[in-house]
């Protein structure tokens, strides 16, 4: 595996289940990172550069960086005479793909591209059902691609499909463009209109809608791409000269009209009766499907699984039976083309890292804020640098900067440097000489040891290194998870040390907050650095999908179910609020503060319920709240629980105090961060509503104006 990100883990699980390839090796440029993937999934070697992998027998490599490097990394393992398999999209442009093609054929070694929606079952299915004549000849494709995208709501515009304009096109279009042209063939030409356009940031533009008319040399297609939409369809409907076939991509649903010998009224009759007997079929499927994984009786069957296993599995089998892969250089471009020929009509001019020069020194009182670009770590930076305070940011990346933060890197007021939480060296030279350090940098992981490793040692290994340059205070931005918030807690929880006694048997994230304020405060006991530990509430604002975790757990988008009858006042604080208590406590003249740990919780007196209310008023949409008991909650989690053992499953047994902490029901005092530093929340009902739930109004209806 070249790429240690999370589709890694598709791919590991896959070859897991192979007999005729072995995982042997993951290589990713940041160490650490392959070497945590490579301990979880029992891969002997873990390297930085793929000029290491021959050594190590390595025959064929997964492709999985990012979308910009794919070309460069796959030549350079051909040039090493090994095989490539690309995650797509494959390259930029066709024309890439074919010269890796020749490459490959050059050196004889196989070269593939994982159009895994090509194998998702529905679409095999269907594909089979064509092919055997069931519709006759193949006329017409209809596509929706009508999908929302968590980065987007997130606002996280640095991604790379969002750098150009032409990106998304990349990112998401070899997925049904790989299904039209299974279907009809070759493009021939094409019409592309971009339905709408959102402006992410000052110059940086995103078009959300797209509809494109197409001829292939088998058939004509329609294709409608929608991103960031709040109700999702994935659906491929084929029209033939003797019936049609829509396959639902989302439900793994597939049904169809045909033509009968029956008189008009009764003709209508069977076609809508066949057509629900398939769809009912369908369903039981789905549901028998999912029931039979998750008792142990078959393997899994949820589409993207499938649709993975099949590619790679495909792939490999040919490889080993000395035959052509199934989606090879030929295919790959083709569907290129498709790409290409949409994403013409938009910019291909991709957001630039920002350049810079060389830092300058650190200046007298120089604050450090690691996690600057996040969602409240960018509205940290500009309080600092409104107030004059020399500032400098810890970045992963340079793309899609806010726009001040961008302007005060270029005029020297911000020093911007590269780094993360676990880069020693880019971290060493942030904080050397710097006073005050902002620690917004959470870390995260889905298991105990990632967590321990990110959250927890990484942190206090900062936390080391700072007080080995001199910095003289350092604020851990913390969480409220970390205490215990069951109704049947405290019933009020004041500013204190203290976390959840039991944090064992807490979600890893709770568990990994709890950790790392009791090593950060041991540590600091025996330095001369302050320490200042700090929680926010359930922050609000604009850059979190409104779909809040603390507000209940969101079954679908638009329905909230309650951690318990959810009508009790939340710790709800506005995310403006939390960047300014955090820049008050880093620049606090006192010792006042050492050694505490402050809660950052407004009280609008807004209960979950109540959010959802006001939610639904403010975007028009169908927003439902449901209120459930924290017993009933436990009995269903306990439920699943017994079915996935009785399937032979490991897995822990459900947490009730970890249920139960999320409903947040104490009242939280954040007394030091109001008497200390003056910290004054918006509390009043409707500007807190105006500030954090009425954003969500429709905002595409003024994109269009």
């Amino acid at each position: 595996m070249v790429g240690a990100g999370f589709i890694a883990d598709f791919h590991l699980d896959v070859l897991a289940e192979l007999e005729v390839a072995e995982a042997v090796a993951i290589c990713d440029p940041l160490l650490s990172r392959a070497e945590s993937l490579a301990a979880a999934k029992g891969v002997a070697e873990a390297v930085a550069t793929v000029e290491e992998l021959p050594a190590l027998g390595v025959d064929v490599a997964h492709v999985l960086t990012p979308p910009a490097t794919h070309v460069d990394v796959a030549r350079r393992l051909l040039e090493l005479g090994i095989g490539v398999f690309l995650e797509k999209p494959a390259a930029l442009c066709a024309a890439d793909v074919r010269r890796l093609g020749a490459l490959a054929a050059e050196r004889g070694l196989p070269f593939g591209v994982n159009h895994n929606h090509v194998c998702q079952p529905a679409f095999q299915r269907l594909l089979q059902r064509v092919q055997a004549g069931e519709i006759g000849r193949v006329e017409h494709v209809q596509v929706c691609w009508n999908v929302p995208l968590m980065q987007l709501d997130a606002e996280q515009y640095a991604h790379w499909m969002f750098r150009a304009p032409r990106n998304i096109v990349y990112e998401q279009g070899p997925h049904p463009f790989s299904q039209v042209h299974a279907l009809v063939g070759r493009l021939v030409d094409a019409r592309t209109t971009i339905l709408s356009t959102r402006e992410l940031l000052p110059g940086q533009v995103f078009h959300d809608r797209w509809m494109v008319a197409a001829r292939g040399e088998r058939g004509t297609a329609e294709v409608y791409l929608a991103f960031g939409q709040d109700f999702s369809r994935n659906t491929l409907r084929v029209i033939g000269t003797d019936g049609d076939l829509e396959a639902d991509f989302q439900n793994d649903t597939l049904c169809g009209d045909r033509k009968t010998p029956w008189l008009e009224f009764y003709n209508s009759y069977t076609v809508v009766r066949r057509r629900a007997k398939e769809l009912l079929a369908e369903s039981r499927r789905v549901l028998w499907n999912y029931l039979a994984f998750t008792l142990g009786f078959r393997e899994r069957r949820d589409a993207y699984f499938v649709g993975m296993r099949e590619s790679t599995t495909a792939f490999h089998e040919a490889i080993a039976r000395g035959l052509t892969p199934p989606t090879d250089a030929a295919r790959a471009a083709e569907v290129m083309d498709w790409c290409d020929a949409v994403a013409e009509v938009a910019s291909a001019e991709s957001a630039k890292p920002l350049e810079l020069p060389a830092p300058r020194d650190v200046r007298p009182g120089e604050v450090v804020v690691l996690g600057g670009t996040g969602f409240i770590g960018k509205r940290v930076i500009e309080r600092l640098l409104e107030r004059g305070v020399p500032t400098t940011c810890v970045v992963r990346r340079r793309h899609s900067l806010p726009g001040a933060i961008a302007d005060a890197a270029r005029d020297g007021r911000l020093r911007l440097l590269d780094g993360s939480l676990g880069d020693a060296d880019a971290l060493r030279a942030a904080v050397a000489g710097a006073t005050t350090v902002i620690h917004l940098a959470t870390g995260g992981g889905d298991d105990w040891d990632t967590v321990r490793k990110s959250m927890v040692e990484n942190s206090l290994d900062f936390a080391k290194l700072a007080a080995k340059a001199g910095v003289k205070r350092l604020c851990y931005v913390s969480s409220v998870a970390a205490l215990y918030t069951g109704p049947d807690g405290e019933y009020e929880l004041a500013d204190s040390p203290a976390t959840d006694p039991k944090p064992d048997v807490r979600a890893v994230y709770a568990r990994g907050k709890a950790a790392a304020e009791r090593a950060l405060f041991e540590f600091a006991a025996r330095q001369s650095m302050e320490l200042v530990v700090l929680r926010p509430g359930v922050v609000m604002g604009a850059g979190t999908p409104m779909q809040h975790s603390g507000l209940g757990l969101w079954a679908r988008d638009n329905h909230c179910v309650g951690w318990g009858p959810g009508d009790h006042a939340l710790p709800l604080v506005w995310v403006e609020d939390v960047a300014e208590a955090l820049v008050r406590a880093a620049l606090h003249r006192g010792s006042e503060l050492d050694g505490r740990a402050l809660n950052l919780c407004a009280n609008p007196g807004l209960s979950a319920k109540q959010v959802v209310d006001e939610l639904r008023a403010a975007t028009g949409r169908d927003l439902h709240f449901h209120p459930r008991s924290l017993e009933l909650s436990q009995l269903m989690e306990i439920g699943k629980w017994m079915v996935k053992r009785a399937g032979g499953r490991r897995v822990e047994f459900p947490s009730y105090r970890d249920l139960k902490a999320r409903a947040l029901a104490p009242r939280f005092r954040s007394n030091l961060a109001r008497e200390v530093l003056g910290w004054q929340p918006v509390e009043e009902r409707e500007a807190f509503l105006d500030a954090c739930v009425r954003i969500y109004a429709p905002r595409r209806a003024e994109a269009a104006e």
